[in-house]
């Protein structure tokens, strides 16, 4: 299995310790100022950051482009007529999290395939197979750009 040079293992590895610092350490600024270690991570404490808590996740936004009428959402819709509008957009938030593009796109090339590949010694079969992973990888790539514009827009 080959390894991906833009993000070795050794980099996963050096990203995963510092988030693990960071963890603990926020662990330890609660355990040592309780409350008061809010002070510490949010800037403005005292504003509307948690009324506007909603205004700041991606779902509404996706959940917007999947009612679109983009060509684009209309074959990704047709690809998962039998998951709903939220479930959609549910799981394309969670990848959406994903921090490496490339683990980012097969996980929704995986999600527009519906996890099913089917196998098969027939040459014709598997060529349209390799056709229509490619189909689907570039659907993927496709839908990734529409989102990263949109989420974008609102930062």
């Amino acid at each position: 299995m080959a390894t991906n040079p833009k993000n070795p293992p050794e980099e996963k590895l050096a990203e995963f310790t510092k988030l693990l610092e960071s963890s603990r350490k926020l662990q330890a600024d609660i355990l040592n100022y309780g409350l008061e270690a809010a002070d510490l991570y949010v800037e403005d404490i005292d504003g509307d950051w948690l009324e506007n808590w909603d205004d700041n996740t991606y779902f509404d936004s996706i959940i917007s482009l999947l009612e679109s009428d983009d060509p684009v959402v209309g074959r990704v819709r047709q690809k998962l007529r039998e998951k709903s509008t939220s479930k959609i957009a549910s799981e394309l938030e969670k990848m959406w999290q994903i921090s490496d593009d490339d683990d980012r796109l097969f996980a929704v090339k995986n999600l527009l395939s519906g996890d099913v590949s089917v196998a098969s010694s027939n040459r014709d079969i598997n060529d349209k197979n390799e056709e229509d992973g490619i189909e689907l990888l570039e659907l993927a790539e496709e839908l990734l750009e529409k989102l990263d514009s949109i989420f974008e827009e609102q930062e």
